[in-house]
């Protein structure tokens, strides 16, 4: 016999509801490879040229996924990278989960506010805008992996 808890119990409830995303994600993809475009796929078919395909976070490549050849923006990395590591940010307990995906989500913001900067913007506002996230943002990363580390699973 093997000792259940109720910490054993949770990761393995976390495990598979994350098999299952991906799992219903992976049919979603497969579904949508047809290329026709339907009421409830109203992307499917459209591609992005080859030459947006590439340089997500981290210089990653990160082309995208079936069914999600949506135009690309100078966001889009960030934009996939974040969804991307909010749906991997899962922990044993619902704050820390909560934490972690928020830490994912900050990222984001930073990269996108990154990526302004980066760009041909000139806006003078837009520009101090962006820069005010990153600033608030990394305080508030520090802030929620301080919290994690004092509150361990």
């Amino acid at each position: 016999m093997f000792n259940v808890t109720e910490r054993s119990v949770r990761r393995t409830a976390i495990a598979l509801s994350t098999l299952s995303l991906l799992g219903v994600a992976g049919c979603a993809a497969m579904a949508s490879d047809s290329g026709v475009a339907t009421q409830d796929r109203p992307m499917a078919g459209m591609s992005m040229p080859h030459a947006a395909q590439g340089s997500g976070l981290m210089g990653q490549d990160h082309a995208m996924p079936p069914g999600m050849n949506m135009p690309r923006t100078a966001f889009s990395g960030a934009e996939m990278g974040m969804h991307r590591a909010m749906m991997m940010a899962t922990d044993v307990n619902t704050q820390r989960t909560w934490a972690r995906k928020m830490i994912a989500h900050h990222q984001g913001a930073i990269a996108m506010s990154q990526a302004l900067l980066g760009s041909d913007a000139t806006d003078a506002e837009a520009r101090r805008m962006a820069q005010a996230v990153i600033d608030a943002q990394t305080r508030e990363i520090a802030e929620l992996e301080s919290w994690l580390e004092r509150h361990p699973g």
